[in-house]
């Protein structure tokens, strides 16, 4: 099985053929099936047994700091289902992998919430556009695999611009569900409707773009502009399915996904067979101590991905930079956490990896390759990385 790099972007095909970049085999991708499966299926696990109401498990219990109880305790009074049904968790999910040479894997960050990147896998001038899309379909979703199956679907997005609207143009046309914004919607004796001129439409499933806590300002920020009033409650009563859920944004936070390596043991009675990669919280005193005390070997990262504070990398800034990021780590220490920094190595690769679970783990055979940060990490968000190139399976083709 042969592994095909594809250029996105000419503009940006200099740069990428500069740098050297591990590439998938065959074994990585077989490995990267098996592993990712587990992944999946342990984190699907764990939010159904907090959505359903049930006690967490004492193993897992007690790996959980004050700060992840009280997300927990706050997760299950905004999510918990008021019936008991079968939910999607996943529908897809993004993975960032961090492969090195010597071919060994390593999970960084997961985002079962609102994924981002699928659009960047489309390459210019190698299929037409409908190529494209039965390519993603098939291989992702399954062919007739949709969770809506025939019910009336809508892309909710926050009236973004940009790339990220780019990205969501690109969601609506390859699903072929209409783009609407939380203006379009409400919801009127216990029905969501969709107002289309001036007539009103029911609408059966929600694929959202919009994170957790501006989803429904009944439920989150209240000050959201960009959410749907009372929509958390109509998912939770059944009344409308949202792909994907609300809460699935929890394991987006690297603290907490700390927590899946044992829901797999727990759970599924495997060990793991992906390793994540080590990371420490700085929410109690003596770790942060550590840290701050060896900081020339550690990289400090926000505990979401998607807050904007740059990455703090050891020894590649001065010890003002390092006080000015003691001060703010102590005034939200459990928002923070510590990787160790890694070998220089030029070979290391950061893959963005594509999955769905529904009836079976998909996992599409296709990567978002780009360098690696000293952590493992990558640089930037993926919408705007350039030095990013597209990796896929030839027997996914």
């Amino acid at each position: 099985m042969q592994v095909l790099v594809r250029p996105e972007q000419s503009a940006s095909l200099e740069t990428r053929q500069s740098t050297n970049l591990s590439k998938p085999g065959t074994d990585v991708w077989q490995r990267l099936q098996a592993g990712l499966e587990q992944w999946f299926q342990a984190t699907a696990a764990f939010l159904n047994c907090l959505a359903s109401g049930r006690r967490i498990p004492t193993e897992i219990e007690r790996l959980l700091s004050p700060h992840q109880q009280q997300q927990l305790h706050e997760w299950r009074r905004r999510y918990c289902l008021h019936s008991h049904r079968p939910v999607t968790w996943a529908w897809p999910a993004a993975v960032d992998v961090q492969l090195h040479v010597d071919g060994s894997l390593q999970i960084m960050d997961c985002d079962f919430s609102v994924p981002s990147g699928l659009d960047r896998l489309c390459s210019s001038g190698i299929h037409s556009a409908s190529e494209t899309r039965a390519l993603i379909l098939n291989q992702l979703f399954g062919c007739g695999q949709n969770p809506w199956s025939g019910r009336r679907a809508v892309l909710l997005d926050p009236d973004s611009t940009g790339t990220s609207r780019r990205s969501n143009e690109f969601l609506s046309w390859l699903l072929d569900v209409p783009l609407v914004t939380a203006t379009e919607l409400a919801i009127d004796r216990n029905e969501l409707l969709l107002q289309t001129g001036r007539s009103h439409q029911p609408v059966d499933v929600i694929i959202r773009r919009v994170d957790d806590d501006l989803l429904d300002p009944n439920c989150g920020r209240p000050d959201s502009l960009t959410g749907v009033p009372g929509i958390v409650r109509h998912w939770q009563e059944g009344k409308v399915s949202i792909l994907n859920p609300p809460g699935t944004g929890l394991l987006r936070h690297r603290s907490m996904l700390s927590l899946i390596p044992e829901c797999i043991r727990i759970f599924h009675a495997q060990q793991p067979l992906l390793d994540l990669v080590p990371t420490l919280s700085l929410e109690r005193a003596e770790v942060r101590a550590g840290v701050f005390r060896d900081a020339d070997h550690y990289a400090i990262r926000p505990d979401d991905p998607l807050h904007p504070a740059r990455p703090w990398f050891g020894g590649s800034t001065d010890s003002g930079s390092l006080d000015v990021l003691r001060q703010r780590v102590e005034m939200s220490p459990a928002r923070w956490v510590a990787r160790p920094l890694q070998l220089e190595n030029s070979g290391r690769t950061s893959l963005r990896l594509f999955g769905t679970l529904q009836h079976s783990f998909r996992l599409l055979p296709a990567a978002l390759m780009r360098p690696c940060e000293p952590d493992g990490g990558a640089a930037t968000l993926i919408n705007s990385d350039t030095r990013m190139a597209v990796v896929w399976q030839e027997s996914g083709l």
